[in-house]
């Protein structure tokens, strides 16, 4: 794998785009980046000390060499803190939130946190009562056309996202027969997080 090819796997792994990852790690401008991407630059020994700095679980050997999985070996997967509360009273201040839960599911261990889904607006990718995993993006680094979970000064709801225009989103339910296209404007979102994964609550 290329030095760039290494380098985007960790960015999207850990949900940012390129100018948003760069800020992250403290870079004023995300042209030394951009310069690895066009193959001008290899991955630098200080470069991937800066990365593994603030991100310690990233494996700097992988990162300057492709040698070795991406993470770093842990013991055990970490806890995935699972809040049981309705999206409307979501507090992006996790502190002032209770966990009933706490999972250990190795494959889902980049989530920050799960909740239980109410609600058939996006059935039956995601079904009532089912645990949602999700990690937070930048909310200039999302994709159209993934789901999200967003908490904003209008709503909190889990939906697509699709393009609309510079200053505002289409949120598209999956159960388009019972849910229409919402709008909401870029501004008003206070924090934005991926779908990681989903468990349904299957009862035998």
């Amino acid at each position: 794998m290329s030095n760039w090819g290494r380098l985007d796997q960790v960015i999207q792994y850990l949900g940012f785009n390129v100018n948003s990852f760069s800020r992250e790690i403290g870079l004023s401008r995300a042209e030394r980046l951009y310069q690895i991407k066009k193959g001008n630059y290899d991955i630098s020994k200080n470069l991937a000390g800066i990365i593994v700095t603030r991100f310690p679980e990233v494996n700097e050997a992988w990162l300057l060499t492709g040698e070795g999985p991406m993470l770093k070996a842990r013991e055990s997967s970490p806890k995935i803190p699972l809040y049981n509360t309705s999206l409307d009273e979501f507090n992006i201040d996790l502190s002032q939130m209770s966990v009933v839960d706490e999972l250990e599911i190795p494959i889902l261990s980049g989530s920050d946190f799960a909740f239980v889904h109410q609600g058939d607006s996006m059935s039956p990718e995601i079904e009532h009562g089912s645990m949602v995993f999700v990690k937070q993006v930048d909310k200039d680094a999302i994709v159209f056309g993934d789901i999200y979970m967003i908490i904003s000064e209008k709503i909190n709801i889990v939906r697509f996202i699709r393009g609309l225009d510079d200053k505002s989103w289409r949120l598209v339910a999956k159960n388009v027969a019972d849910f229409d296209d919402l709008v909401l404007e870029k501004a008003q979102v206070k924090a934005v997080y991926k779908v990681k994964g989903v468990l349904s609550m299957i009862s035998m």
